[in-house]
């Protein structure tokens, strides 16, 4: 995992501890009285939440991608490769049945 991916679960986890820290405080009508007057900042919170979410599923989606390319690039060199070495035993072989014919 890349320290940017790191950093960024960090944010995300740090958000959601907050967001469950914040639920444990409401235990009564009166807290959510005197926090009327910030309720559209929950609005702008919560849409940060969903955005973290978001990127999280698209980061995810670009790395997945980039690793299936790569993983097809290396699967089409590693074939290169056999036909390559199966051309080589083969001429081997055509070499060395021409030096020494097979005898009957």
């Amino acid at each position: 995992m890349t320290k940017n991916r790191k950093i960024f679960y960090l944010v995300f986890a740090i958000f959601q501890v907050v967001a469950f820290i914040f639920t444990l405080y409401i235990e009564d009508f009166s807290f959510l009285t005197k926090i009327y007057k910030y309720i559209g900042w929950f609005k702008y919170i919560t849409f940060l939440g969903i955005m973290l979410v978001v990127t999280d599923v698209v980061w995810t989606w670009i790395v997945s991608r980039d690793t299936q390319k790569e993983h097809g690039a290396l699967t089409h060199e590693l074939n290169t490769l056999k036909a390559k070495l199966f051309d080589l035993q083969e001429v081997a072989r055509k070499s060395e049945a021409t030096k020494n014919p097979p005898t009957v």
